[in-house]
């Protein structure tokens, strides 16, 4: 009986032609045909196949078709697409059992939607003989073969399954194969070969062979333990009728469908020694013979010890196999698991067994078993082998299997590929390891402008590199990323030199750099020295890349000041460098100068007024020795024939406040005592009427530094800006107001010119 008869989707197509040469490679194998695909060859392409029946007919070959069918399409241990194809599967042509012709159509289909059939034939011999039963268990099917030849009368009894199935044999219609299978609650459930066909159930016969093909995980198959290992068991009995006969055929199956064991080491394949269900008489069970194999070949004992596998035979309830991770005959691969690389351990065993269960009773059974470990975390190595004196970060990354390739590096955040690194200046390589691992070695010079630089102290910089390897699993295609921050701390910093000067109204500097500070940024006290505080202070600024130049006028913002006495103002310039990602101060140089004082007002942080009066202030002049506060008790700290020199805290002395605004205003008056003749009743005086008002604007709720500003022209050289006067001069009233605000600017308040009234 032919199952091609109920396949679906047969249509007739003709064949382009044969594959290149190299692209296909076919064995006949343990009554398999097998077919191998390169992977290299196919590149992106999709494939799928269909057989020729005897017709001509193609059939597509789905899943379900290849269960039932006895075809099984995988992928071999290095991914290479694969077929295998039971020599009793269906559209095989069989001559006498003894040779078996496979014709295959491969339809591979580009990206670009265009397909090319291919045409794949084979013809094998059987080689060694049929068993009388013959059991396979693949990865997607159970397959059971029995001969058909009756033998002579025999004295043998019945067994369970045959006395189960004799009524129903005898009530069933005549010339219709029917299958009938068996469950281990002792229900039957009854159907003729079509329906079974119809469930996805292969039942067929050869000259000589009778045979039943079952998917595994069907409603009529069941799992039973054996030792306390998983079996999946398919009880049916084929039979056919006849007016005058009644052929009747045990079509059991049973498969060993236990999980592997794993260690951390090994992994281990323990399946049982006898299965009921297939074995009548266990008291004469015997072994004929039990031997191991890989990808369906068997190998020999001097193998199974070169390869460090250990396979027992001798125990009376199972057979084990026992195999290191990473061994000969097996493949280790790469993977990916939350961005974490790994590995997994592959290999394809059999298990090729012949018993003898009675005298009628003997059985091959084969199964394959592909077994592959669980994702097994791999811990990459990340080695810094920088020697400073080089001038280059030298990084090695391992350890890597072959199947992994380096897709880019970022570098800094910027990613790279291998030849835009190369651009750089940058040297990637590899190196393999004896076991058959890899290390990537990367080296990026220090003088990269994507390599971070970082001044510490003295002599020593910090280079800081940022790295984001990128990697990419071939045949997956699954990506991961491998951060990794390199640090060399190099004494390699030339730091820059200062020289202050004073000049007439200036203070400045010269600074000779050094090879770091031109990734630091400049502060004059607590200023950034950016091109709109230069052109509002009148600085001048000088750069060549070898000298830097800065002068600061006297009194412009940026300056601080810390003495103040009769002789002169110090007028200090804070001038720092800091880094231009932290703003952390690396460099600072203070200098000083003293300048002569002239009419000035300094208001302090701390909430003292300083102020000079000069004896040129009216005319005649008046003797600022003789000057005071409104408090007549506040007279001038220092004072000479010339200027006097008046120190006080805000809040003494009669001073006055008020709120404008955000600020709050401090204001005294300096007057001058006048003598008069007569003393008691004074009708005459030389001495000017003098009245000057200190005015000090604080802003609520910060922190002040000293502010000074000059109210005349300094010695030598005009001020910056012009003052206001207002006021007469000479005899009579002479009111003056000096002013010092911050207009809101926080931490450095500035002032208001003077006016004469």
């Amino acid at each position: 009986m032919q199952f091609d008869t109920i396949l679906n989707a047969m249509c007739l197509l003709s064949v382009l032609g044969s594959f290149p040469e190299g692209v296909t490679r076919t064995e006949c194998r343990g009554r398999y045909f097998w077919i191998w695909m390169d992977k290299a060859a196919l590149g992106p392409s999709s494939w799928t196949y269909s057989v020729f029946n005897e017709l001509g007919q193609r059939i597509p070959v789905t899943d379900h078709v290849a269960a039932q069918c006895g075809f099984t399409k995988t992928t071999d241990l290095y991914g290479n697409p694969e077929i295998r194809v039971s020599f009793l599967g269906c559209s095989i042509h069989n001559l006498f059992d003894q040779d078996f012709s496979l014709h295959l159509q491969v339809e591979v289909t580009s990206p670009s939607n265009v397909t090319v059939a291919y045409d794949v034939s084979m013809k094998c011999p059987l080689g060694s003989a049929w068993s009388p039963r013959e059991i396979v268990c693949e990865e997607n099917y159970m397959e059971v073969s029995v001969r058909r030849a009756v033998p002579g009368i025999a004295s043998e009894a019945l067994n369970e399954d045959w006395i189960a199935v004799w009524p129903v044999a005898q009530g069933a219609m005549n010339q219709v194969w029917q299958v009938v299978f068996h469950f281990q609650n002792g229900s039957l459930q009854n159907m003729m070969a079509t329906e079974a066909h119809a469930l996805g159930y292969g039942v067929n016969t050869t000259a000589s062979r009778v045979l039943f093909r079952t998917p595994y995980s069907t409603q009529q198959t069941e799992i039973a333990m054996v030792k306390g290992l998983e079996v999946e068991v398919a009880r049916a009995t084929v039979f056919y009728k006849q007016a005058w006969m009644i052929l009747m055929v045990d079509t059991a199956v049973a498969c060993p469908i236990n999980a592997p064991v794993f260690t951390a080491t090994t992994l281990s394949w323990v399946t049982p020694r006898i299965m009921p269900s297939l074995v009548a008489f266990p008291r004469l069970y015997q072994d004929e013979a039990i031997e191991m194999g890989l990808d369906g070949l068997v190998i020999d004992r001097v193998t199974v010890a070169r390869n460090g596998y250990t396979f027992l035979t001798d125990r009376t309830d199972f057979i084990s196999i026992t195999v290191p991770i990473g061994a000969a005959g097996g493949l280790t691969e790469s993977d990916v698991m939350d961005n974490h690389y790994g590995t997994t351990y592959s290999i394809r065993l059999m298990l090729d067994r012949k018993w003898q269960g009675d005298e009628s009773d003997r059985t091959r059974h084969r199964s394959l078993k592909l077994i592959r470990t669980p994702f097994a975390l791999q811990t990459l190595v990340l080695i810094n082998n920088t020697i400073p004196e080089r001038g280059y970060f030298d990084i090695s990354l391992g350890n890597f299997l072959p199947d992994v390739e380096l897709t880019s590096v970022g570098i800094g955040g910027l990613p790279l590929t291998p030849k835009d690194l190369k651009t750089r200046g940058c040297h990637l390589d590899e190196r393999p390891n004896p076991n058959n691992t890899r290390v990537l070695i990367l080296q990026v010079p220090f003088t990269d402008p994507l390599v971070e630089q970082k001044y510490l102290y003295g002599n020593i910089r910090r280079y800081t590199v940022r790295l984001d390897y990128v990697l990419n699993l071939v045949p997956k295609d699954k990506l991961f990323t491998y951060p990794a921050v390199i640090e060399c701390d190099v004494p390699d910093v030339v730091l820059p030199t200062f020289e202050g000067f004073c000049d007439t109204g200036k203070i400045g500097l010269v600074m000779t750099r050094g090879n770091l500070d031109h990734y630091w940024v400049s502060y004059v006290g607590n200023q950034r020295l950016t091109s709109e505080l230069i052109m509002s202070q009148n600085y001048t600024v000088q750069d060549d890349g070898k000298y830097f130049y800065l002068s600061v006028p006297f009194l412009a913002v940026g300056l601080s000041y810390r003495d103040i006495s009769l002789q002169g103002l110090t007028a200090q310039l804070d001038f720092s460098l800091r880094d231009n990602k932290t703003l952390v101060t690396t460099v600072v140089f203070s200098f000083a100068c003293i300048f002569p004082t002239g009419r000035l007002l300094v208001c302090l942080p701390n909430g003292t007024m300083a102020a000079t009066v000069l004896s040129l202030d009216t005319k005649p002049s008046l003797d600022p020795r003789n000057t005071h506060l409104r408090d007549r008790n506040c007279g001038p700290v220092a004072a000479d024939e010339s200027r006097a020199l008046f120190s006080f805290p805000v809040a003494s002395c009669g001073t006055t406040r008020r709120f404008e605004g955000n600020y709050l205003v401090y204001e005294n008056e300096v007057t001058f005592k006048r003598e008069m003749i007569p003393g008691a009743k004074p009708v005459i005086t030389r001495d000017s009427q003098y009245s000057l008002t200190l005015r000090c604007r604080y802003p609520l709720n910060e922190t002040l530094q000293v502010v000074a500003q000059r109210l005349q022209g300094e010695i030598g050289t005009p001020p910056p800006y012009a003052l206001r006067v207002k006021g007469n001069a000479g005899m009579g009233s002479n009111p003056k107001v000096w002013k010092c605000s911050t207009f809101g600017r926080p931490l450095l308040p500035e002032i208001k010119p003077l006016a004469y009234a």
